[in-house]
């Protein structure tokens, strides 16, 4: 399913995107849609897992010290 977006981008970036549409006769939102798609495969994590490490608190805490605010 696709969604509308606005968005304000750089003309010289635009005209860019536009001339590789060209090339590749591709419309404008496929360029920006595979070119997002691209960024993000290699910038954002594969998944959503929440990194952790083997150490552990080896303090101690109290209700009143946490919840006394």
């Amino acid at each position: 399913m696709k969604s509308h977006v606005s968005t304000t981008i750089d003309a010289d970036l635009l005209h860019e995107a536009d001339r590789f549409g060209r090339q590749e006769r591709r419309s404008r939102s496929q360029i920006f849609e595979l070119a997002l798609e691209h960024f993000l495969r290699e910038k954002a994590p594969a998944s959503d897992d929440i990194v952790t490490s083997s150490g552990r608190f080896a303090g101690k805490f109290t209700r009143e010290q946490t919840y006394a605010r």
